[in-house]
């Protein structure tokens, strides 16, 4: 794709001295005729001559100017080789951005008058006696919003009907759910969802991949998306992407490390746009077969660990033994760490009163039941109950103060 003049002339300024660029038209792209560096690597990449070195050093000097990451990454149709979409352009060029920073590059953007510019330091006291609004939960004590959700497993566990049960709950609770199916067609989205639900409510959309005329959009173009079914959705809370790999740009990237940077830095991308839009975004995904030494269910998760490392809330499905029934593991900044088995009713898996009050975890549900049966109780009378560690109890009553179950009064607890 050719390169506007007026790009090149915000992404190359001339040196001193220089009075002009020299640009010729060949072939529906813009080659550069002119003694700056950047031009003659620019000439280079674009005739895939060497392109990740010219590249990472364009994008070094361009770091080391000033030239803001957004414009850089707006660079990435000029350099796009044939055989490649912009969006893998843009996920390559996005770690070397970074790079460039992390070497000293630009300063990464420092205030050159006040480097310390844009870092608010707070102290302890300030930071102890701050008012937060508290977790907004679309489903108590699982589902967060804003955030961003993984739900893995293998394939047939279930994870579509999992995702449907999130949906009806997210609904009957008055909220708006979009449900990006990739895999399904209407008639069996129809299908599951009247056999869950006969009567179901307005508030679920769907977005069935197998229905619709053109693929998915993936990556940059994935986020677009997500902003324009906002924007036609301004009450949606929760967006379920069934499967991930549906919106996923494709890397050509070979490391591990590589892998890593570069699923961070995707990841990262949409928990900020979960979080801008005020939405709890759930992406499904696969996991592998377990291996001996796996340290926790997340291990599985396919691709790289940088995925499991961005996302807030991690949950992961895995088939019961000589059941139909389906464990259930869930760990996350907010949630507490749990594992659960859902009972499976055809259609679809049950979730009895006792189970919806067991996503607390066994032990917060303990602290819970203590809380009810004595009201106005202390934290130390809790630890002589249950013979348990301060940090663990006090770690557990802040999570359910945060949510709303429990009310600390000088001191004192109290069960909402």
């Amino acid at each position: 794709m050719p390169m506007s003049y007026e790009s090149f002339m915000v992404a190359f300024p001339m040196e001193d001295g220089q009075t002009s660029h020299h640009i010729a038209p060949r072939d529906d792209t813009f080659f550069i005729d002119t003694g700056d560096k950047n031009a003659k690597r620019l000439f280079a990449a674009q005739n895939g001559e060497n392109w990740h070195n010219n590249v990472r050093d364009i994008v070094a000097s361009l770091v080391t100017a000033g030239v803001s990451s957004e414009i850089i990454v707006a660079l990435a149709p000029a350099i796009t080789l044939s055989g490649y979409t912009v969006d893998q352009t843009v996920i390559e060029l996005r770690p070397m951005i970074n790079s460039a920073h992390r070497k000293g590059f630009g300063d990464a953007g420092l205030d050159s008058e006040d480097p310390l510019a844009g870092y608010p330091i707070v102290s302890a006291l300030e930071l102890s006696t701050k008012k937060f609004p508290r977790i907004e939960w679309l489903i108590p004590n699982l589902l967060p919003k804003p955030a961003l959700t993984m739900l893995a497993g293998p394939p047939k566990v279930g994870k579509s009907w999992l995702c449907f049960f999130f949906a009806l709950q997210v609904a009957e609770a008055r909220h708006e759910v979009v449900y990006i199916s990739s895999e399904d067609n209407d008639l069996r989205l129809q299908s599951r969802l009247l056999a869950l639900c006969p009567f179901p409510p307005s508030d679920i959309h769907f977005i069935a991949g197998m229905s619709c005329e053109r693929p998915l959009p993936k990556g940059e173009a994935a986020h677009l998306f997500i902003r324009a079914l906002k924007a036609k959705h301004p009450a949606m809370k929760c967006l379920i992407v069934d499967t991930l790999a549906s919106i996923r740009a494709t890397s050509s990237s070979k490391t591990r490390q590589d892998e890593y940077t570069l699923s961070e830095l995707e990841f990262s991308g949409l928990r900020k746009l979960a979080h801008d839009l005020d939405l709890s975004i759930i992406l499904v995904h696969h996991t592998r077969k377990a291996k001996e030494g796996d340290a926790s269910p997340v291990e599985t998760i396919l691709g790289s660990q940088g995925i499991a490392a961005t996302v807030e809330t991690i949950m992961v499905m895995k088939p019961e033994i000589g059941s139909q029934d389906v464990g259930l593991y869930i760990a996350g900044k907010d949630v507490e760490q749990q594992e659960l088995v859902l009972p499976w009713k055809s259609p679809g898996f049950g979730w009895p009163q006792d189970m919806i009050e067991g996503r607390l975890g066994t032990f917060q549900q303990k602290c819970l039941d203590y809380v009810r049966e004595h009201p106005r109780c202390t934290q130390t009378a809790i630890v002589e109950h249950l013979n348990c560690d301060k940090g663990q109890l006090s770690s557990a009553i802040n999570k359910m103060v945060t949510s709303g179950l429990i009310l600390r009064r000088e001191g004192r607890l109290i069960a909402e």
